[in-house]
């Protein structure tokens, strides 16, 4: 059995402006840095045999947060990476439909299909995350591992693990940074311990 913690990076600059960010990068914000450091204390008595991340710059130093002065070792993996927006990387909404409205429409109507510009559609990105999360419950077979990756990654994950297809609106839906996600992998037997849990960074001290 594989206990798998997730998470999703810190809050990053282009997180505020609304810009997507696909595979670009963009740097942690002082509350995405605050937000890692807050689940870094949560992980303090938690004995965790190896972080896998996502190699962009924002889950890379989620990680090495999130690891503080502990010697657990950092792995990577390109399969966590976050879906590939090709020529949209960094603009908003609005400054993609003023590029392409045409393709953004096609994109937003049928995402499985239509691919964003030199990059990838959904069904690929789909395939490519559910690959790495077979991958890495293989390879780890009885340890207990934290997955530091994306919003859409953990969107796929998740539904994956549901058995269900990612819905097509899978970007209005995605899981708060640094929140914690639990599975118990056996096998074909997945439980679900807590999902999108955000008390670490919720609570107050006094």
């Amino acid at each position: 059995m594989i206990t798998l913690y997730i998470t999703r990076h810190g809050q990053t600059y282009w997180n505020v402006e609304k810009r997507l960010q696909g595979q670009g990068n963009s740097e942690l914000t002082e509350n995405g840095i605050l937000g890692a450091e807050k689940l870094s204390d949560r992980f303090e008595d938690i004995s965790i045999d190896c972080i896998i991340s996502s190699p962009l710059r924002r889950t890379m130093h989620t990680s090495e947060i999130i690891r503080g002065k502990k010697d657990t070792p950092i792995y990577t993996d390109d399969g966590l990476m976050e879906i590939d927006i090709g020529d949209f990387s960094s603009k908003t909404l609005e400054e993609m439909k003023m590029a392409n409205p045409q393709l953004v429409e096609n994109i937003l109507s049928d995402p499985y299909t239509n691919s964003y510009p030199n990059g990838e559609n959904l069904t690929q990105f789909y395939n490519r995350c559910v690959d790495a999360i077979k991958r890495i419950a293989t390879k780890y077979d009885g340890k207990t591992i934290l997955v530091v990756s994306h919003g859409g990654v953990l969107k796929c994950i998740e539904h994956y693990i549901r058995n269900e297809m990612v819905p097509s609106n899978w970007a209005e839906e995605v899981v708060e940074n640094c929140s914690l996600t639990k599975y118990e992998i056996d096998g074909n037997n997945i439980k679900e311990i807590f999902f999108n849990d955000i008390d670490h960074l919720t609570a107050v001290t006094i």
